[in-house]
């Protein structure tokens, strides 16, 4: 093979070197059929074309049968009910190749791999892949690209134990980067609760960067009140978190959260609860499977807990008490996520400001500085319009 392809770059270096084709025949010893042949596939292909094109077959080849019965098993056990233990975990390929990995069974079947051994047992459906929507407006998603960048918080409820008419409501904080959730359960969604799930989040996560909420009146507070700053707002502020505030009534802009949300309830409610330490302890076992089985794809197979344990994280005290009072207002800056109105204003913070109508439609980031005392409209990441904001209560 070594004289062949040297003789096929021999015969192109000579023809562009000028000289004529019955020559080369003669110098290599080749047909002018030959040299023709390579020639196309010079003049089509360059230097790469004197290569021979591979015959192996395109096929994918089979695992070893106890490979792909080892995968089958690992798939019948995530499913299973029958242990508490898994009726929380993941059952898709990354789940089952981890399980591999820490088993060390080799060969080592890729994602797509196990993929197809599914697929060929009638485990799951192949996948579909479907044309993305058009965006109707630009969205300014905040990043998250590191652990403890990122937090979404929302509450699930209200809930009722069997034969009780006390209403509960279970608080979710989730990392979006890694995965990492908190969970708690409370009698009331009032604003000291929320103070109380952020303080035990950021015992157990640690404090994050920036915090997503929605517009409950818990977390904003509630008519011309709400101008002056939430209790919750000013403690966020204070430990050096931005509060960012998603659009009223699109939920779907805390995504990571709500699609958490809607995957853990039907299994958490697969069975009525009479007792509040009976769900205690379910949240409990949810939030340490979430955390210590839950493979990440992004944190190349880790679960979130191992993921941690490499990162640096900044964590308050157990022992640390978060206050109820209000506090000063601390300089920070407070985010929010808004859709101008057909008149060309936003809303927040119970007030109205004017940013135009040539923007209505588009989502905009309002950003409130709290040293500075205005407001900053950015438009597509640039700066749009300024206010001061003078309501303050230092």
């Amino acid at each position: 093979m070594n004289n062949e392809l040297a003789d096929r770059q021999q015969a192109i270096k000579l023809r562009l070197a000028g000289k004529a084709v019955v020559e080369i025949c003669r110098i290599l010893g080749r047909s002018p059929d030959w040299f023709h042949t390579w020639w196309r596939r010079y003049r089509a292909l360059g230097p790469n074309g004197l290569f021979d094109l591979t015959r192996a077959n395109a096929q994918p080849r089979r695992i070893p049968p106890e490979v792909e019965r080892s995968i089958l098993n690992i798939r019948r056990r995530l499913t299973s009910q029958v242990h508490p233990g898994t009726r929380y975990s993941l059952i898709g390929a990354g789940s089952i190749l981890a399980e591999l990995q820490v088993l060390h069974i080799r060969p080592l079947p890729s994602l797509r791999t196990i993929e197809r051994v599914l697929e060929r047992n009638g485990i799951t459906a192949p996948r579909v892949r479907l044309a993305p929507y058009l965006s109707r407006a630009a969205y300014p998603k905040p990043q998250a690209n590191t652990s403890n960048q990122l937090h979404e918080v929302d509450g699930v409820g209200p809930i009722y134990l069997k034969g009780n008419r006390q209403r509960y409501y279970i608080f979710v904080c989730k990392d979006v980067y890694d995965g990492a959730v908190c969970l708690r359960i409370y009698r009331s969604r009032k604003m000291e609760v929320i103070l109380d799930f952020l303080g035990e989040c950021w015992k157990s996560l640690g404090l994050p960067e920036q915090v997503q909420f929605d517009n409950a009146r818990e977390v904003v507070g509630w008519g011309p009140a709400a101008k002056y700053l939430s209790r919750v707002l000013r403690l966020c502020l204070r430990f050096g978190v931005e509060p960012l505030l998603i659009p009223p009534g699109r939920p779907q802009r805390n995504g990571s959260v709500e699609n958490f949300n809607g995957w853990f309830q039907p299994r958490l409610f697969q069975r009525h609860y009479s007792q509040l330490g009976a769900l205690k302890r379910e949240l409990q076992r949810l939030e340490q499977t979430v955390n210590t089985q839950h493979v990440q794809p992004r944190l190349s197979g880790l679960t979130p807990i191992q993921h941690r344990r490499r990162t640096k994280l900044r964590k308050l005290p157990l022992n640390f008490l978060i206050p109820h009072d209000p506090l000063p207002i601390a300089a920070g800056r407070i985010t929010f996520f808004r859709q101008v109105t057909k008149h060309g204003n936003v809303h927040l913070l119970s007030q109205t400001f004017f940013v135009g109508k040539r923007l209505k439609g588009e989502y905009v980031r309002v950003i409130l500085d709290t040293q500075r005392a205005h407001l900053t409209v950015y438009r597509q990441g640039r700066l749009f319009k300024r206010f001061p904001y003078a309501f303050l209560k230092k």
